[in-house]
């Protein structure tokens, strides 16, 4: 759900080129089509398709979760706390320290 929301909100703004990263080599595949869904997140991953042909160019980019640490804290707050939202500009205070682990790492 969150590659698809992010997938929608790059193309709410009007990106022509996506670089979508993902911890999850299973959401990757899927995405990339190296991977056929007939489960329950079949429409989700269908979506994510969908979108990403409006978008133009974007290119699903598994990354391993140590170098993605700031995507798993806001996935997760938003699930915990069933929020969804976006800012423009500066980071939230509190995503900073993940943000700056996340670029050590790489």
């Amino acid at each position: 759900m969150a590659m698809r929301d992010g997938l929608i909100f790059a193309n709410s703004l009007g990106f022509p080129r996506v670089e979508a990263e993902s911890d999850s080599l299973t959401v990757i595949d899927y995405c990339t089509g190296q991977t056929r869904w007939w489960d329950a997140a079949a429409a989700i991953f269908a979506e994510c398709v969908n979108v990403s042909s409006s978008i133009g160019k974007v290119k699903f980019k598994h990354c391993y979760r140590s170098s993605n640490q700031a995507a798993h804290v806001l996935a997760n707050h938003g699930f915990c706390n069933k929020i969804s939202s976006c800012w423009m500009g500066e980071p939230p205070g509190c995503l900073v320290p993940n943000l700056v682990d996340d670029v050590i790492s790489v």
